[in-house]
C-alpha cells in the first residue's frame, strides 16, 4: 500500500534525479488495492541492487532505525467498540513477530530494518471524535496528523495511522480504489518528513476490505483493519519515502502480495494465519527479499554454525592465597558448528590472581596478602576463529583473620561505700582470649586511678599463651571522692593493643 508523496512535486523529482535514472514506475503508496482490482507487480522483476528477488532498490532510505507506532483515532468509534483492542494489541505485539521478521531483508546503505518488540513498537495513540467531518480529503488526513502532532512527539522514526471510524468517506477512493496508503510530508520547521498511513474502517462495504464476513476476533471490520495497518506499517518501514524498494510496476514489498493469505486455520467460526501476541490474525502476506523472492507470513534468516558458551559450577570458593578448584567451561555447537574453542578469562580477576587454563578447564589461583576477600564475577571468553561467545562464574575469595586477642572486665561495673578511715575494695576479673591461633604473650596494664582510689594486678599482669585471666583490685579510701569512676585495662604484646573498660561507683 504505497501512499502519495506530498513534499511536493519538485522534491519528489529532485529524488528521481538524485538517484538515477531507473525505468520502473514509481511507487505511489496505494498500493493495497481494494480487492476487485487487479494485483500488481505478481511476476516478481529482478531488482537492480538486489538480483533475483523480484523486487528493486531505488537508493532511498529504510527505517534502519526502528519504527514508533502512533494512532490516530478519528471519528464516532462507539459504533465500533472493540476495534481499539484488537488494533492496539497488533501494534503492541508485532515488534519481534516472525511476519515482521520478513521486513529485515530490506536495507539501505546504513543498515536493515530492525525487528524486535523495543525497536518495533506500539509509542501512543490521540483522539478526534469529528473535528472535519465524515467526508475527509486527502489533504484532511494531513490535516488530522499535524493536530495530532501537538500532542504526540514529532519524531522520524515515527508512523502516525489515521484510523476513520465507522462511515467516514476518504473522497480520493476509499473503498472504490484503495483500503489504506501510506505517504510522507514536512511538518513545520522540521526537515525531516513525517511519515503517515491511512487505514479507514470498511463498515460500509466489508467486501472491499475484507475477505471473510467474520473475523478470528469477533469484529470482522477491525479485523480486516488489522490486514491493512499490518501491508502500510511493513511498506512504510521499507520504503518510507516511496524511493527505496518496489518493483517495476511500482508495487512495494506487501502490494506485490496483496489479497494473499498462505495457509490458513479456523479460529471462532472464521479464518487465520498468524498469532501476534494474545491474538489470531488473517493478514496479507509480504514479499521476502530473499531466496528469489516469494510471498509469506515469516522469515527467518538463513543460520551459520555457531556455540553457546557455559561454565560449571557457577560459583567457588578459595582462600586468599590458595586456588580454586577447577571451572569447566563447555563449547555446545549449534547449525553444524564443529570448531575448537580456545578459553580465557578477560574481566572480573581479583588483585593477586590469575587464571590457569588447561584446554576447557579454568582455575584461579590467589595471592596471600594480596588478593582481597569478597565475591567477584569472572567473565570467560570462547574464541573460535572470529566467533566469540561470554559467559560468567562467581569467585568467593575468603581471607583467614590474623592471629590475635581480645580483652574484657567483668563485671563492666560495680559499687562501693566510701569508708570514713582505712579501705576497702573491689575486684574485677580480666579476661584475655586468644582468636586465629595466636599465641603471644600480653601485658596487662590499667589506667583511671584517681586520689583515694588506686588499681592494682593481683597475681599476673602478664598471661602467656593468649589466654588466660588475671585479678585488677580497685582500692577505695576515705580520700576518695563520691561518685562514678571510669578505668580501663589495656592488653599489649609488642605489634598490638586492646582494652576494656569498667566502672566504680563511690557512695
Amino acid at each position: 500500500m504505497l501512499g502519495f508523496f506530498v513534499l511536493s512535486s519538485t522534491a519528489r523529482a529532485q529524488n528521481e534525479i538524485n538517484h538515477g535514472p531507473s525505468t520502473d514506475t514509481p511507487a505511489d503508496g496505494r498500493g493495497n488495492y481494494v480487492r476487485q482490482l487487479p494485483a500488481r507487480g505478481q511476476s516478481g522483476s529482478t531488482g537492480s541492487v538486489v538480483q533475483g528477488n523480484g523486487i528493486s532498490y531505488h537508493n532511498g532510505p529504510v527505517m534502519h532505525s526502528g519504527v514508533n507506532i502512533y494512532y490516530i483515532w478519528y471519528g464516532d468509534w462507539s459504533q465500533d467498540s472493540t476495534a481499539n483492542a484488537i488494533l492496539t494489541d497488533y501494534a503492541r505485539y508485532v515488534g519481534g513477530s516472525p511476519y515482521f521478521n520478513i521486513n529485515t531483508t530490506y536495507g539501505d546503505t546504513t543498515g536493515n530494518v530492525p525487528n524486535t518488540p523495543t525497536t518495533i513498537k506500539y509509542a501512543g495513540s490521540v483522539s478526534d471524535s469529528g473535528s472535519l467531518g465524515t467526508s475527509l480529503s486527502d489533504s484532511s488526513i494531513w490535516t488530522l496528523v499535524s493536530n495530532a502532532l501537538k500532542t504526540l512527539p514529532v519524531e522520524p522514526n515515527g508512523v502516525y495511522f489515521v484510523l476513520t471510524a465507522p462511515y467516514v468517506a476518504e473522497t480520493s477512493g476509499f473503498l472504490s480504489q484503495y483500503c489504506g496508503w501510506h505517504t510522507a510530508n514536512y511538518y513545520g520547521s522540521n526537515s525531516t518528513p513525517i511519515k503517515y498511513a491511512f487505514v479507514g474502517n470498511a463498515a460500509a462495504s466489508l467486501g472491499s476490505c475484507s475477505v471473510q464476513s467474520t473475523g478470528p476476533n469477533g469484529d470482522a471490520q477491525a479485523d480486516a483493519m488489522v490486514s491493512v495497518i499490518a501491508h502500510e506499517l511493513e511498506e512504510a518501514a521499507s520504503d518510507p519515502l516511496l524511493n527505496a524498494w518496489y518493483d517495476s510496476t511500482g508495487a512495494e514489498n506487501a502490494d506485490k502480495c496483496a489479497w494473499t493469505f498462505g495457509t490458513t486455520y479456523s479460529v471462532n467460526g472464521a479464518y487465520a494465519n498468524m498469532m501476534i501476541g494474545p491474538r489470531n490474525y488473517l493478514i496479507q502476506q509480504n514479499w521476502v527479499n530473499a531466496g528469489g523472492g516469494y510471498c509469506g507470513v515469516s522469515y527467518a534468516a538463513p543460520t551459520t554454525p555457531d556455540f553457546s558458551l557455559s561454565v560449571s559450577p557457577a560459583s567457588q570458593t578459595v582462600t586468599a592465597g590458595q586456588t580454586s578448584g577447577a571451572y569447566t567451561a563447555t563449547a555446545t555447537a549449534q547449525n553444524g558448528w564443529a570448531g575448537t574453542v580456545a578459553y580465557s578469562v578477560t574481566g572480573g580477576l581479583p588483585a593477586g590472581a590469575f587464571a590457569s587454563i588447561s584446554g576447557n578447564l579454568i582455575s584461579i589461583a590467589t595471592t596471600a596478602g594480596v588478593t582481597p576477600g569478597g565475591s567477584y564475577n569472572l567473565t570467560i571468553s570462547g574464541t573460535d576463529g572470529t566467533l566469540t561467545h561470554t559467559t560468567s562464574a562467581t569467585l568467593v575469595v575468603s581471607v583467614p583473620a590474623a592471629p590475635s586477642f581480645s580483652i574484657s572486665v567483668s563485671p563492666s561495673s560495680q559499687s562501693v561505700r566510701r569508708p570514713p578511715n582505712g579501705s576497702v575494695t573491689a575486684t574485677y576479673t580480666v579476661t584475655v582470649t586468644a582468636s586465629a591461633g595466636y599465641s603471644g604473650t600480653v601485658s596487662l596494664s590499667s589506667s583511671g586511678a584517681t586520689t583515694g582510689i588506686s588499681l592494682s594486678f593481683a597475681g599476673t599482669s602478664s598471661i602467656a599463651g593468649g589466654t588466660g585471666q588475671s585479678t585488677l583490685t580497685a582500692t577505695v579510701t576515705s580520700s576518695s571522692k563520691k561518685g562514678n569512676r571510669q578505668f580501663t585495662v589495656t592488653g599489649a604484646d609488642g605489634a598490638s593493643t586492646k582494652s576494656a573498660s569498667a566502672s566504680l561507683q563511690v557512695n
